[in-house]
């Protein structure tokens, strides 16, 4: 069993160093995007501790992890949160979730990475070339007009992705960024949203078993990296402006999407 020591648990291989740094990397960018860029970001976080952890533990090690900064996030943001919006993106997220839970073993996870990288591509470059249009404004007002209609794929899809891959950011930031709230309502709205359906993973990874010493050890280990992490993230938030924030955004969201591309073409075809 892997105690409480420095032993390495069965499933690390290689320098014990490279391992924390690797991890600490990727929950320390995790914790910036979640408390000042809405999340999307943090779907780097997987694919970054992917390279060194079989998917079960990386999946299990950094839910709890997720859950805190989570929480972090809504303390933060707490004043900024668009509710009707949230209660949708919510609803329809954990039917995507059970879904993911119900046809975990049937699905082609490449497929669906695949689909969701190419649809974060396509809106990350649509906003730069549109960026000065002028119906950009009225498209956002016809938007929110068709919440419901809109959440009830890409919040169900982000449920469902987020429980298999853990790529259920990028769904929701092309649900929420056409929409053009304030930063701060995105990022507020995020954390409301991503603490409500990781609390509703818990229960099928109880039932999974995925949780076990080592990983709890983990992400027990991890902990002190998050406040370094959200310290950051809010001083970005706050510090720059609306444009700057959407176009970091919707860069980091094309990039997401080219890289979750990219993995799977090497792997299929390389």
């Amino acid at each position: 069993m892997f105690a409480f020591s420095w032993t390495a648990p069965p499933f690390l291989d290689g320098s014990v160093i490279t391992f924390w740094s690797i991890c600490a990397l990727a929950v320390l960018l995790m914790a910036i995007a979640k408390s000042g860029f809405g999340g999307a970001i943090a779907s780097l976080s997987a694919p970054i501790m992917l390279t060194i952890l079989p998917a079960r533990e990386t999946l299990a090690i950094l839910l709890p992890l997720y859950m805190l900064t989570d929480i972090w996030a809504i303390l933060i943001w707490r004043g900024y949160c668009y509710w009707r919006i949230l209660f949708w993106m919510v609803l329809f997220a954990v039917i995507g979730q059970v879904l993911g839970f119900l046809l975990i073993s049937m699905i082609n996870d490449a497929m669906l990475k695949a689909m969701i990288g190419a649809i974060a591509i396509l809106i990350g470059c649509r906003y730069f070339i549109r960026l000065n249009a002028p119906s950009a404004a009225s498209l956002s007002r016809k938007l929110r007009k068709h919440i419901p209609a809109r959440a009830s794929f890409w919040c169900s899809l982000s449920g469902f992705s987020s429980f298999i891959s853990l790529t259920g950011g990028i769904p929701v930031q092309i649900f929420l960024l056409p929409l053009r709230m304030h930063r701060y309502l995105v990022v507020g709205t995020s954390a409301w949203f991503f603490f409500s359906i990781n609390i509703a993973k818990v229960p099928f990874f109880l039932q999974l078993g995925m949780f076990t010493p080592s990983t709890l050890f983990i992400t027990i280990s991890l902990i002190p990296v998050i406040p370094i992490g959200v310290i950051i993230g809010k001083w970005l938030a706050r510090n720059i402006s609306d444009r700057l924030f959407y176009h970091l955004v919707h860069a980091g969201l094309a990039f997401l999407g080219l890289r979750l591309v990219w993995g799977i073409a090497a792997t299929t075809f390389l």
